[in-house]
């Protein structure tokens, strides 16, 4: 796996490498500490899994650098590490294409439970983030809508009329275990404890159909 940590904090960065390294088997990792060494990496055509990216950056502003990365890499997931937490900072950088915020005081664990989520196609946001997802503008469906995934919809569908994780999986052609992360991530989001809150929450917020 090929991870892309743009961060300009040595020490940081040399704490996070430990961490990455349990996310799987060879990990690789290439370090920048500004958005235009990156973009840089990426226009020499590095292949990449997976791109960690610091708000706090030299030169441009970091949630305006999501949207160059995203540009360049549409399809690799990239993902905010951040010493703010701000709430505004965390659903301005989903909106603008990152697959999850993890604030640095996160642990270890979390980090890599986050990490895990979006490389399996979820999105990982901070739990003090998600209340405030509901209630932005006052648009509870478009909010938590663009908070999940094409496929964490179709999962939902499928777990909101009754069906087990295993005929979930039978049925989209997938493993069982990432459907339960899946339903993990959507429980997480929809800030409910189970699978018939979720289906509950997520036809009052206009998800599913009455």
């Amino acid at each position: 796996m090929k991870i892309l940590l743009i961060d300009d904090h040595p020490l940081f960065c040399d704490g996070l490498k430990g961490v990455l390294t349990n996310l799987s088997g060879g990990v690789r990792i290439t370090l920048s500490g500004s958005l235009e060494e990156a973009i840089e990496i990426i226009q020499n055509g590095e292949d990449l899994d997976l791109i960690l990216l610091d708000l706090n950056l030299p030169g441009i502003n970091g949630l305006d650098g999501i949207q160059h990365i995203r540009h360049q890499l549409p399809a690799t997931p990239l993902v905010i590490i951040s010493a703010s937490e701000d709430r505004e900072n965390v659903l301005l950088a989903i909106e603008k294409g990152a697959k999850g915020y993890i604030p640095k005081s996160s642990s270890s664990d979390i980090i890599l439970s986050a990490l895990k989520l979006v490389l399996s196609g979820g999105v990982y946001l901070p739990l003090a983030a998600l209340d405030s997802v509901k209630t932005r503008s006052g648009n509870h469906s478009t909010s938590e809508q663009q908070l999940l995934t094409p496929r964490q919809l179709t999962v939902l569908e499928l777990l909101a009329v009754g069906h087990s994780n295993k005929a979930i999986a039978n049925h989209l052609d997938m493993a069982e275990n990432t459907v339960r992360v899946h339903v993990s991530a959507i429980l997480r989001l929809l800030s409910v404890h189970n699978r018939t809150e979720a289906g509950v929450a997520a036809k009052r917020l206009g998800l599913l159909a009455e």
